[in-house]
């Protein structure tokens, strides 16, 4: 199983934070684990939620923990972790495969965390914000991106032909759609072909789809970028990275100030590969 980045960070702030107290990862040291990182969401989860430290150690400093658990080995973990820290790890891994994803992202393990049903972290739990924590850091939001300095970033994808989709590509990428994703984008992709411009990018390897980004589609809003889809044995060869540069670079051509990624998710996805180009210019010495 591959973790994202900010995935591994938080385990290792747990780890820490378990070494102070029981030298075995529990739930409670995950989240305590998130909250170090206070960057993008989680510094949100901060402003919003500026005693939620306060309350989770002194939530560890009262708790009472199996002194007999030994714990147990569990990757990528270096330390034992808990039964229940465990049941954590494979509920985000079922979130994590529903979803159709490669990566295990904070998102999946938090919720995994505020939803397990195991009576000490309950009882750890109980005088916090569930629902705060959850709509700061796991669950999908709308993203604006400013284009004004927004710049378009080196791209390397070793045999993928990126290009405009064509009217005469509409019946491939609606059956590519349906095959890898079900129904519910086959209007915002009928809502594109419709346009003298289409604003859909495409992703092609041998003659077959890869993958498809959109922008003005939904619902036929301008300035709204989505929905994006790379087929499932493709997502981790910057495809998705570079169909969603492409479409920014044309949105900001177009004249946009902002676009607007809607119901962004995984948002460390989103978050990494667009910061990475908007902070570029102010990266000069």
């Amino acid at each position: 199983m591959s973790y994202t980045e900010r995935s591994i960070a938080i385990i290792r702030f747990a780890e820490m934070e378990a070494e102070k107290t029981t030298g075995i990862v529990y739930p409670i040291h995950l989240l305590l684990g998130l909250l170090k990182i206070r960057t993008e969401t989680v510094a949100e989860l901060y402003i919003n939620y500026p005693n939620l430290p306060d309350i989770l150690y002194d939530e560890v400093k009262k708790t009472k923990f199996d002194k007999g658990e030994s714990g147990i080995s569990y990757q990528p973990f270096s330390i034992p972790i808990s039964e229940t820290t465990k049941l954590v790890m494979e509920k985000a891994k079922e979130r994590m495969n529903h979803y159709g994803q490669v990566y295990l992202n904070e998102g999946y393990i938090i919720e995994a965390i505020c939803k397990v049903d195991e009576c000490l972290t309950k009882a750890m739990l109980r005088r916090v914000d569930i629902d705060q924590i959850l709509h700061s850091v796991a669950y999908p939001r709308d993203m604006i991106v400013s284009l004004r300095d927004y710049s378009f970033p080196a791209i390397s994808v070793s045999k993928i032909i990126l290009k405009k989709a064509k009217r005469s590509d509409a019946v491939e990428l609606k059956s590519f759609v349906k095959g890898e994703f079900g129904e519910g984008w086959l209007t915002a992709i009928e809502n594109g072909l419709s346009q003298d411009n289409i604003p859909i990018y495409l992703a092609w390897e041998d003659e077959q789809i890869m993958g498809f980004a959109c922008y003005d589609v939904v619902r036929k809003k301008k300035g709204l970028f989505g929905p994006m889809g790379i087929s499932l044995l493709n997502r981790i060869q910057g495809i998705g990275y570079a169909l969603l540069h492409y479409s920014l670079y044309e949105m900001k051509a177009k004249g946009y100030e902002y676009a607007v990624i809607g119901e962004a998710g995984p948002l460390e996805f989103y978050e990494k590969l667009v910061m990475q180009s908007l902070y570029r210019k102010s990266l000069k010495f």
